[in-house]
């Protein structure tokens, strides 16, 4: 399994193609998440926190298919500067539902998918 915990080091992110995105509270409950992704089989796993999140969203430019990109970033970029998680989880097409499942029912929030072609809301 491979959880990764994004450091600002001046680079830009990727845009999130494949992955569902959502917020966790705390630390503690992002490490409670993961156990639980594993064993549904997502294994590919991304964090934002702290500093160093919040300069990667801000270095972000704009976004090609519509103003709810730039929601979800602007939204992002408040959450962790009071202290929460940004989760990512790597996902093929026909999985998207059960990272969502899984991730919601282990304290994930405003998950969100962002497919090749459609960004689509899951929970609020």
């Amino acid at each position: 399994m491979s959880v990764t915990r994004l450091k600002d080091e001046g680079q830009r992110l990727r845009y999130p193609t494949g992955k569902v995105l959502g917020i966790v509270d705390s630390r503690a409950d992002f490490d409670k998440l993961v156990p639980a992704l594993k064993g549904a089989g997502f294994d590919r796993i991304e964090a934002l926190c702290g500093d160093d999140g919040v300069a990667l969203l801000e270095r972000v430019g704009t976004f090609f298919f519509s103003d709810m990109e730039e929601r979800v970033l602007a939204r992002h970029i408040d959450e962790l500067k009071a202290g929460h998680v940004i989760v990512a989880i790597s996902a093929p097409a026909d999985r998207t539902e059960d990272a969502v499942r899984v991730a919601s029912n282990h304290g994930a929030r405003r998950l969100v998918h962002f497919g090749p072609l459609a960004v689509t809301w899951h929970t609020k």
